[in-house]
């Protein structure tokens, strides 16, 4: 079951075990994962690994390895498709609690 949505910074620091993925974030991830759940990330994550990779400001390796995490049976990263419907449902979330928001604020910058 998805538990949480993670950015592109996001991503890309935790299949690296980045030190700038808080402790927090990290620690989530964990707990998703020992309970056999999933953490999403969008689809568009792979066009702009691709971008910024181009632009040397990520290693040349990152789509790989982010492929090779998500292509496993035991994955804790999920890829999801961003679409109509998910922009519709997104309203309905409760903004008082977002794990993306939170990871997003202690992972501003690559």
């Amino acid at each position: 079951m998805l538990r949480a949505v993670a950015d592109t910074h996001a991503v890309i620091w935790y299949i690296f075990g980045d030190s700038r993925l808080s402790t927090t974030a990290q620690n989530t991830i964990a707990q998703i994962a020992s309970s056999g759940n999933q953490v999403a990330f969008s689809s568009i994550t792979l066009a702009e690994i691709v971008y910024l990779s181009e632009k040397g400001r990520i290693s040349p390796l990152t789509l790989e390895r982010l492929l090779a995490s998500v292509d496993t049976s035991d994955a804790v990263l999920l890829e999801v498709s961003f679409n109509r419907h998910i922009a519709e449902a997104l309203r309905l979330v409760n903004r008082s609690y977002q794990f993306c928001m939170k990871m997003r604020q202690t992972t501003s910058n690559l």
